[in-house]
């Protein structure tokens, strides 16, 4: 059977916090199957009235977000780490009531935070948290993804193999792999056999070129992607996570300096249409 494709909605948004209701029926017209919902502001979004919309559009949802240095749950500071768990709470509530599977994105760590001398420590105060998070999210039937990131946006996991070493430590079932070719890109030294090593503890997946275009629009092997897909049977959601506009906080966010689209919707279109071609 066929995996599902989606696409990540900030694809479309300039501002994060623009309206995501309307963006449903552009994935929808595009050819996907699914919407991920950007959740960095959880306390703000109506759960309800985004499922309400998806099930109109006979949509399904996936979920993502990114902690910031003040919901770290890294943090030495008790009272971080307690906001980062109320926002990884409401993050996986509403993973809930959308029906996603699952919360990816930057869910361990601060987006574009860097440790050095405090790596360890850190990193050891991750995994007793994300112990805590493991339940939260079992206990709502959902799981945590946790993104391999590039150098460039973090370095507490770099590669598959720091974040399967990673995930043996925190040993809860709920916890699983999230990767993205984008980065997997810059890291990996072959994506193929990355993907084969995460094996069943792959729970999620983006499709972006390697300059962060649709797949289709750079240099990635993707025949060698799906045949490694292939290989471990990973039947999950694959989400096309595309950032092209300049000039806006969206784009300054992940360092869009020039415009890298003919046609939001047209390039929307030919990355489903690539994707459930040669990859689903």
């Amino acid at each position: 059977m066929a995996r599902p494709i989606g696409i990540h909605l900030s694809y479309w948004q300039r501002e994060w916090t623009d309206d995501l209701l309307p963006l449903i029926g552009l994935a929808k017209d595009a050819g996907f199957d699914g919407a991920e919902f950007p959740l960095l502001m959880p306390n703000e979004l109506d759960f309800v009235s985004l499922r309400q919309a998806l099930d109109d559009h006979g949509m399904r949802a996936t979920c993502g977000t990114g902690l910031n240095p003040s919901v770290d749950i890294t943090s030495p500071d008790k009272s971080v780490r307690d906001a980062g768990m109320a926002f990884l709470r409401a993050c996986l509530a509403g993973t809930a009531v959308l029906g996603s599977p699952g919360l990816g994105g930057v869910t361990y760590v601060p987006w574009g935070q860097f440790y050095h001398d405090d790596f360890a420590a850190r990193r050891s105060q991750c995994i007793h948290s994300l112990r805590e998070v493991g339940k939260m999210a079992a206990d709502l039937g959902v799981l945590l993804f946790l993104e391999v990131l590039n150098r460039f946006e973090g370095n507490l996991l770099n590669t598959v193999e720091q974040g399967l070493a990673l995930l043996a430590e925190v040993d809860h079932p709920a916890i699983k792999l999230h990767l993205d070719t984008f980065h997997m890109h810059i890291e990996e030294d072959n994506m193929a056999t990355a993907i084969r090593a995460a094996g069943d503890q792959l729970g999620h997946f983006h499709c972006v070129a390697n300059n962060r275009k649709p797949p289709g629009m750079g240099q990635i092997d993707w025949t060698a992607v799906k045949s490694a897909l292939d290989d471990i049977n990973y039947q999950g959601w694959l989400v096309m996570e595309s950032f092209l506009q300049p000039n806006c906080e969206v784009g300054d966010a992940l360092f869009i300096w020039r415009q890298l689209h003919d046609k939001l919707n047209a390039d929307a279109q030919a990355g489903a249409d690539f994707m459930r071609s040669r990859v689903a």
